[in-house]
């Protein structure tokens, strides 16, 4: 048999090895030859490299079809509890809304600005000559003015007018104590503004809650444990009052615990009845 015979018997081979050949084949043979020209490698480690995308690739699929969820955390709820207090508890009512009940309560449920609309005021000491309301002046000129008196002086012999003298009260938009001058002239002192009003009677509820907010915690003294114990035991006897040497025992003190905190924790141990064990 001639090379030309036995090389077209070779090819007619392998065409009909390519046509029996699965598309998922052509596409891995396809792609590897693809592989093999881009990243200039050579048969052997473009099939490893090739291998081990794929094995990732199966291995990810696996996991997804497994029944065994990763492990995650559950989120936090963001949702405040209203009746987490006792007074707040007994007067609320379940057929109205949070912001029904905090408005019925005399309490607000937002701390923000409001946006928009109208918000009721809260019932409590309030003054209407505020600095922010005082100064809102507007800087449109009115239109209609009140009507004033003055006193006229006129030339006798020629009758002009020579001046004019308005009232001794001044002008004073924003109600200043210092711009006015009836403190001067009545020798008096200056007791707050005339429009202010007295104060609202607060919300029964929020005096309750007032009163529950302005006692203090009772405050429980820290106890040693019986491993605390154990160890100052045997810093002290050890050691005796060197605390500087506590300190520098590593094994002792594998925590690196300060000078000041050892010596409050030997004299809290004394206190209450530390004492160091005799070897029998």
């Amino acid at each position: 048999m001639s090379k030309a015979q036995a090389k077209g018997k070779r090819g007619a081979k392998i065409v009909k090895t390519v046509r029996q050949a699965t598309v998922g084949e052509r596409r891995a043979v396809k792609c590897l030859m693809d592989y093999t020209k881009c990243h200039k490698y050579d048969g052997d480690e473009a099939r490893g490299k090739l291998r081990s995308r794929k094995m990732g690739r199966e291995l990810q699929k696996k996991k997804n079809r497994s029944g065994n969820s990763k492990i995650k955390l559950k989120p936090k709820s963001k949702r405040v509890n209203p009746l987490g207090n006792a007074i707040i508890a007994a007067n609320w009512r379940q057929d109205e809304t949070l912001t029904q009940n905090y408005r019925r309560l005399g309490l607000t449920s937002r701390l923000n600005t409001v946006t928009g609309g109208i918000e009721k005021k809260q019932a409590g000491p309030e003054s209407k000559s505020s600095t922010a309301s005082k100064l809102a002046i507007s800087n449109a000129i009115p239109k209609n003015l009140a009507p004033t008196e003055a006193r006229v002086e006129r030339d006798p012999e020629t009758g002009k007018i020579l001046r004019v003298i308005h009232d001794n009260k001044k002008a004073n938009p924003l109600n200043d104590p210092l711009n006015s001058d009836d403190e001067g002239e009545n020798g008096e002192s200056f007791e707050g503004f005339g429009d202010e009003k007295s104060p609202k009677p607060k919300n029964e509820i929020v005096q309750l809650l007032e009163e529950q907010a302005s006692r203090a915690g009772e405050k429980r003294e820290r106890k040693q444990s019986e491993r605390e114990k154990e160890w100052v035991e045997r810093l002290v006897k050890r050691w005796g009052e060197n605390y500087g040497a506590m300190v520098r025992d590593r094994r002792l003190n594998p925590m690196q615990q300060t000078e000041p905190d050892i010596r409050r924790r030997v004299q809290k141990w004394k206190e209450a009845g530390g004492i160091v064990a005799s070897e029998a």
